[in-house]
């Protein structure tokens, strides 16, 4: 069963939060992210609390700090009623600032849903346009990388792996593709903004195919490190801990 704090992690943090890998290594998302500079911030009782920024092109999701600008704020009750929109649940969020900008996220023809829709149908391999067999992957790995960490720091099962896992940078691999790295300090994981230069620990995964089929959920991080399929390498404490919170994320992001 999901845990509703957990997924509301998940749903900003890897969820929204991949639009950042989207406008990254897409020009056509670039391009639409960068039609209008706003900020939007997300505060859910008992969850995140954090601002969804477009600007110049790029997108970040960090949390709230005060005096953080943004030109949109959307308070939401529960985990679940935030969880239940990210689902496509009529659910109306409490808004207290920029009323007349609202349509940037409730209108469906807006520069954030159209990109939404495009980076979830790439990701789920509905969208029959794209050219790139690269991309969908690239955002999944981000995604999986970002869950991770939000797994690891609020989902009760993924704590438990944390509280085990030493200090220190992992980093998942695949080859020739894409690289992102973790970083463990002072009992809290952090998705690192570029691959740690020397890490603790590496999950190396064979080829993209294998990736794929770990964050689909079709294959077992497990079974796939007893034929070679995965590669370990460091530290065994950081990698056993790793991979108990990677075999959580298909719950999450299926």
């Amino acid at each position: 069963m999901k845990n509703s704090t957990a997924l509301a992690y998940v749903n900003f943090y890897a969820a929204m939060g991949t639009l950042h890998a989207f406008c990254e290594y897409s020009a056509e998302a670039k391009e639409l992210a960068a039609k209008q500079n706003i900020a939007i911030r997300f505060k859910i009782t008992d969850g995140p609390d954090g601002v969804l920024t477009f600007r110049d092109g790029a997108v970040t999701a960090k949390p709230y700090a005060p005096g953080t600008p943004f030109q949109i704020g959307l308070a939401f009750k529960s985990c679940d009623q935030f969880n239940n929109m990210v689902a496509g649940g009529n659910e109306l969020p409490l808004p207290f600032r920029g009323l007349t900008r609202l349509g940037f996220v409730t209108k469906k023809d807006s520069n954030f849903n159209v990109l939404v829709d495009k980076m979830t149908a790439l990701m789920r391999g509905t969208d029959t346009t794209n050219t790139d067999p690269i991309l969908p992957l690239i955002l999944k790995f981000n995604a999986m990388a970002s869950a991770i960490v939000q797994i690891g720091n609020y989902e009760p099962k993924g704590q438990v792996a944390r509280k085990n896992w030493p200090d220190g940078d992992a980093t998942l691999s695949i080859p020739g593709v894409a690289e992102i790295s973790i970083n463990k300090s002072n009992g809290v994981l952090t998705l690192l903004d570029a691959p740690s230069p020397n890490p603790r620990a590496m999950l190396i995964f064979k080829d993209a195919d294998v990736a794929s089929g770990i964050i689909d959920g079709e294959l077992d991080a497990m079974t796939c490190i007893g034929t070679g399929e995965i590669m370990m390498k460091g530290m065994g404490f950081i990698l056993d801990n790793l991979n108990k919170c990677l075999n959580i994320v298909p719950d999450y992001l299926a």
